[in-house]
């Protein structure tokens, strides 16, 4: 039964790779994908602000709250993106 469990320890230490001359390119578009929803957050962030500085301003109330909503749906979807990037690194491994 001890040799089972040895054997069993061992497997699950195996980290995932990628096959010979993909992982250039899997790391290229991981890249990609992070930067283009870092910078869609960006914008979305900015953009929000600016509505709901517009909605202030003109006292338009569905304005503000648009702004509003925009900039709560940024956060989400940062700890979102956060998020996922983890359970990536969980799944991928990192340092095997």
């Amino acid at each position: 039964m001890r040799a089972r469990l040895a054997d069993l320890v061992l497997e699950a230490a195996v980290c995932p790779a990628a096959p010979p001359g993909v992982q250039v390119y899997a790391d290229q578009i991981t890249s990609w994908v992070k930067w283009g929803v870092l910078a869609v957050l960006g914008i979305c962030f900015f953009a929000s602000v600016g509505m709901l500085i517009w909605g202030r301003v003109t006292h338009h109330p569905r304005g503000a709250r648009l702004g509003m909503d925009g900039i709560l749906i940024c956060v989400v979807g940062a700890i979102l993106y956060v998020v996922g990037y983890v359970i990536v690194q969980s799944i991928v491994g990192t340092g095997c």
